[in-house]
């Protein structure tokens, strides 16, 4: 009976030391995903997800990331894990299509792709190089122009006024 204590205690120090990205990239193993399809679902490069399943391999000293992923399984299972609660599309509104997966094609850039604001559903700045110093450049000489402009209208004002 000790043995079998210091056996589960081992275990779950070893399935506690694993991240939640590491968990969530071995339960997507568990359920036959590629490392492509891992970093798609969360948001991740290819590399990222091969780095957190290398790690979780080292540190549940499985096999390969079948053995890891079939560890972490078990023990979740057995311990009544919860897990996210997710909801069930009830099928009482239609989703609208993704446009994003239509086609993997660059979409010819527009003018107003290529004005400094954020578009809708991009959470982070999605201009090129190029056009982000393009945006500085123009906002710098917008401040010139415009403090210029305005230190004009002053000494027109001030001759005004006298």
């Amino acid at each position: 009976m000790e043995s079998s204590k210091g056996d589960s205690s081992r275990a779950e120090d070893l399935f506690e030391r694993l991240s939640p990205r590491q968990r969530e990239c071995l339960r997507r193993v568990y359920r036959r995903k590629t490392s492509k399809e891992i970093a798609t679902e969360l948001g991740l490069g290819v590399g990222t997800v091969d780095t957190y399943i290398t790690e979780a391999i080292s540190t549940l000293q499985a096999r390969n990331r079948r053995h890891a992923a079939e560890l972490l399984h078990a023990f979740e299972a057995a311990a009544g894990t919860p897990r996210k609660f997710e909801l069930e599309n009830t099928g009482v509104v239609e989703s609208r299509p993704d446009r994003t997966s239509g086609s993997s094609e660059a979409r010819p850039l527009t003018w107003l792709q290529s004005l400094p604001f954020r578009t809708k559903g991009v959470p982070f700045n999605d201009l090129s190089p190029f056009l982000r110093f393009f945006w500085i450049a123009q906002l710098g000489i917008a401040l010139a122009v415009g403090f210029g402009m305005l230190a004009v209208g002053l000494e027109v004002l001030s001759r005004i006024l006298r």
